[in-house]
């Protein structure tokens, strides 16, 4: 068979998951610099009991050595994940109806 998903001729997808303890400034930066949306949920780290931010990051891979630089020089204690994303819809990507 073939690939279970459709091929594109745009750019691959990312979500970006920040857990940080800078959230404000990890935040803003990334609204301000990126011009991407982000979502930010309290978290608690089971390990240690503390809270902890999660901000979620819809982004493109052109866009992801800069979130990488920037949480970075935010907050070098920061743990990053950045996940493929199968389809992104809404502001800055596709409307949400749309086929991807």
């Amino acid at each position: 068979g073939g690939a279970w998903f459709r091929p594109s001729r745009r750019r691959r997808q990312f979500m970006a998951i920040v857990i940080t303890d800078a959230k404000e400034q990890v935040g803003k930066r990334i609204l301000r610099e990126m011009k991407r949306g982000v979502t930010s949920l309290q978290a608690t780290g089971m390990w240690t009991g503390a809270t902890h931010d999660v901000l979620l990051v819809a982004l493109t891979i052109t866009e992801v050595p800069r979130l990488k630089a920037l949480v970075e020089e935010e907050d070098p204690q920061a743990f990053l994940v950045v996940t493929p994303a199968h389809e992104v819809l809404g502001k800055g990507f596709l409307p949400l109806g749309s086929e991807g």
